[in-house]
C-alpha cells in the first residue's frame, strides 16, 4: 500500500511539473508573440541621449525661466589652446525640458561660438535671427552633429569640439576659423521639427 501512495504521488508531482511548464512555456511565448516590451521606444530614447552632457560646475543646470528665443546672447568662454583635436566635450547651462534631439531632425537654434584666442566667428545672436541646421546628417560640423544629439528644447548647451570634430587643418579663414583650432559655442535649441527642415 505504501509503494501505491509513493507512485501516485510521484505522478501527481510530475503532472505539477509538467502542467507548470506548459503554462510558463505560454506565458513566455504570449509575451514575446504579442506583448508590447517597449523596446522601439527604449532603443529611440536610448539614440536621443547616446551624447551625456555634463553638469555645470557648482550643482545641476538651472531650470529655463522663459521663452528661449528671446534669452540674451551669452558670453562664451573661450575653448582651451590645448583641447584635444578630437573632443567634443558638452555642459548644460540651462536646462530644457521639451522634446530632445535626435538624428535627422532639424533644430532651430541661437548660438554663438569663439576660438581659443576670444574672438566670435559666428553668432545668430549678432545676426538677430535664429538658424536651422540638420543634426546627424552631415550637414554641420561632426561636433554639432554629435553633441547636439539629445538636448532637449529649451536646453542651453555648452560645447567644446577639437579641431577634428570642426574644421580640422584646413579651417576656415574665411570665416574666421584658424587652421587646427579647437571651438567653444553656447547654444539654445528654440524648436525641433522631427526628420526633417522646419517650414
Amino acid at each position: 500500500m505504501a509503494a501505491a501512495r509513493r507512485a501516485r504521488r510521484r505522478r501527481t508531482l510530475i503532472r505539477v511539473a509538467i502542467a507548470a511548464v506548459v503554462i510558463l512555456g505560454a506565458l513566455f511565448a504570449w509575451s514575446t508573440l504579442a506583448g508590447d516590451d517597449g523596446d522601439d521606444e527604449d532603443a529611440a530614447s536610448a539614440e536621443a541621449q547616446r551624447f551625456e552632457c555634463d553638469e555645470p560646475t557648482g550643482g545641476a543646470a538651472p531650470a529655463s525661466d522663459g521663452p528661449v528665443a528671446d534669452r540674451d546672447a551669452p558670453d562664451p568662454e573661450p575653448p582651451p589652446d590645448d583641447t584635444p583635436a578630437d573632443a567634443i566635450e558638452c555642459t548644460t547651462l540651462i536646462a530644457g525640458d521639451g522634446d530632445r534631439v535626435a538624428e535627422g531632425d532639424t533644430i532651430t537654434v541661437n548660438y554663438i561660438g569663439k576660438t581659443p584666442d576670444g574672438e566670435v566667428f559666428d553668432s545668430s545672436f549678432e545676426r538677430g535671427e535664429p538658424a536651422e541646421f540638420a543634426i546627424g546628417v552631415g550637414t554641420v560640423i561632426d561636433g554639432w552633429d554629435e553633441g547636439l544629439i539629445g538636448a532637449r528644447v529649451g536646453e542651453r548647451r555648452r560645447l567644446v569640439i577639437g579641431s577634428e570634430n570642426a574644421y580640422g587643418a584646413e579651417g576656415r579663414p574665411d570665416g574666421g576659423i584658424p587652421p587646427d583650432s579647437p571651438l567653444a559655442f553656447e547654444i539654445d535649441i528654440i524648436d525641433i521639427t522631427e526628420g526633417g527642415s522646419a517650414e
